[in-house]
C-alpha cells in the first residue's frame, strides 16, 4: 500500500493533483485508512499510470473521467473505449510529428550558429536583416543601467 506521497514520488504526479483527480472519481478504488488517509493498492497504481497516460497525451479530463466510467461498465463498452483511444493516439501522432518538426529546425538553426561561431559563415537568419534598412523596431530596449539591481 502507499501513500500518496509515494505515488507521487512514484508516477511525477503532485499529490494536490492525485487528491483532485481522486476527488473527480479517476481512481475509483482507492481505500482509506482508519485516519481517512488515502492508500493505494499496486493495482491503484495501474490506474493512476492510465489516467497520466492519458492526460499526458493531451486527453481532456472529462474524457479521461469518461473512460475510466466505461471501463468500471464492463465488456460492453470495448468498443467505445477501443474507438477513444484510437482517437487519442492519432492526436498523439499528430503531436509527435509537430514536435519533430519543430526540433528539426532547432537542430537546423543550432548547426547553423555553430557555422556562425566558428567563422564559417555569416548571421544571415536574424529576423532583424529581414527588414527595411529603414525600419526600426517599435520597442525599445531598456538601458541595462536603468534598471533596479
Amino acid at each position: 500500500m502507499y501513500t500518496i506521497k509515494k505515488v507521487a514520488e512514484m508516477t511525477g504526479i503532485s499529490g494536490h493533483t492525485l487528491r483532485f483527480y481522486d476527488k473527480e472519481g479517476l481512481f475509483p478504488y482507492v481505500a482509506r485508512d482508519q485516519n481517512n488517509v488515502r492508500v493505494f493498492s499496486d493495482e491503484d497504481l495501474e490506474w493512476v499510470r492510465t489516467v497520466k497516460c492519458l492526460r499526458d497525451t493531451g486527453m481532456p479530463l472529462a474524457e479521461a473521467k469518461e473512460y475510466v466510467q466505461l471501463c468500471l461498465q464492463g465488456d460492453a463498452t470495448i468498443p467505445r473505449r477501443y474507438e477513444m483511444l484510437r482517437k487519442q493516439l492519432q492526436k498523439a501522432e499528430q503531436h509527435l510529428v509537430e514536435i519533430q518538426d519543430r526540433m528539426n529546425t532547432l537542430k537546423m538553426k543550432t548547426e547553423y550558429y555553430k557555422g556562425v561561431l566558428e567563422g564559417k559563415r555569416q548571421d544571415l537568419w536574424n529576423p532583424v536583416h529581414f527588414t527595411r534598412a529603414d525600419r526600426k523596431p517599435q520597442r525599445k530596449e531598456k538601458d541595462p543601467s536603468s534598471m533596479p539591481a
